[in-house]
């Protein structure tokens, strides 16, 4: 469906968008502007031109999936993106700033390192003979920024997978709880149609019961009236004829 955020794009399709994207003017207006919405609409109008319909929403989405694959590709010095020329001639010298200072960035857990030492790796507690031997204890200030970096980098990924594995599992029991709920809520819909359908047979059976009893009562009237009737005209032959 257009409203579809995830929408499927083609790659002539991310091509055009990217092309709009990637002109000065669009840029101009973008310059500092998180969410323009004025020129996202504008793209969207542009595409329609070339008969791509797509929604703000999936032109937003879209840009933002792309400056992520570039960074990427970008950071690991892979040149195979498809469309990494096209958006390093856009972004290549905002992005290769932001990779150096990520780079040189020291972590908040190494700089107090390094400001308040661990007395246990101290080069003060290494014996004279580890030194004579050649031992040699890494110092927080020899991890170069490439490790720590790749090092906060995993730590990153383990709580992201734990999150998205507890909110998978949160999700899941959520799931149940409204199924077990809408289970629970249907079966005690089809117990009151069961009810109330017993209701209404009882109730009917009661009232036909009722009319063949009146129509058993109405008939026994009948009969003993009609019984009255012909002992009376028994009554009245066996008299005779009156005497003249």
């Amino acid at each position: 469906m257009a409203s579809n955020s995830r929408q499927y794009w083609s790659m002539g399709e991310t091509k055009a968008l990217l092309n709009i994207w990637a002109d000065e003017n669009v840029q101009q207006q973008m310059e500092g502007v998180c969410r323009n919405e004025e020129v996202i609409q504008f793209m969207v109008e542009e595409l329609a031109k070339l008969g791509i319909q797509r929604t703000t929403t999936q032109v937003r989405e879209k840009l933002k999936k792309m400056r992520h694959l570039y960074k990427t590709a970008k950071r690991d010095g892979r040149k195979n993106f498809p469309f990494f020329d096209l958006m390093d001639s856009v972004l290549g010298g905002r992005v290769e700033g932001q990779l150096e200072a990520e780079t040189c960035e020291i972590p908040k857990c190494i700089n107090r390192s390094l400001t308040q030492p661990d007395k246990s790796h101290s080069t003060e507690s290494v014996s004279a003979p580890a030194l004579k031997r050649g031992t040699h204890h890494i110092l927080p200030s020899r991890i170069r920024p490439e490790t720590r970096k790749r090092r906060c980098d995993s730590d990153t990924t383990k709580d992201f997978l734990n999150a998205m594995t507890e909110c998978h599992k949160q999700w899941l029991e959520k799931e149940q709880e409204l199924r077990r709920e809408e289970w629970e809520r249907e079966a005690k819909l089809r117990r009151e149609e069961m009810q109330q359908e017993m209701a209404l047979r009882r109730e009917e059976g009661e009232r036909e019961e009722r009319l063949r009893r009146e129509e058993m009562e109405a008939r026994r009237k009948d009969s003993e009236l009609l019984t009255s009737y012909l002992e009376q005209i028994a009554k009245f032959i066996a008299k005779g004829p009156p005497a003249s």
